[in-house]
């Protein structure tokens, strides 16, 4: 079998080649997370005017939310703010918040389509 005298470069460019696309791959699926919240996990707050979530990463906005409930995990009515930037969503209760337990449920879309979740607690003093 007749081999050019280039084959073996050939062969390690698409080795490398197959080898960086597979880490491009890997860096895609990387999870949006949360880095800050306002009202913080597990804080103790008197009732918050907006609650505020940022991530890693932008988010697509339109498949993201953010889900407020109260200690019997009724949904608490909110009205979605505009958000200071692209990693952010942010929203408004509709009312004073009573004193007690609240859970905040998350979901965030990076801009690969990939999906995150989270839920956290904070409590109205």
């Amino acid at each position: 079998m007749f081999k050019s005298p280039g084959w073996r470069a050939g062969v390690i460019a698409l080795a490398f080649a197959a080898s960086a696309s597979m880490m491009g791959v890997a860096q895609a699926q990387t999870p949006t997370k949360l880095v800050s919240a306002q009202p913080a996990p597990n804080s103790n707050v008197s009732s918050p005017q907006a609650i505020l979530l940022k991530f890693s990463e932008q988010i697509s906005k339109p498949l993201s939310s953010i889900t407020l409930t109260d200690a019997r995990a009724n949904t608490v009515a909110t009205m979605q703010m505009p958000a200071p930037d692209a990693q952010s969503l942010s929203l408004m209760p509709n009312q004073t918040l009573a004193p007690g337990q609240y859970t905040i449920s998350w979901t965030a879309v990076g801009p690969d389509g990939h999906k995150e979740t989270g839920t956290y607690h904070f409590t109205v003093k």
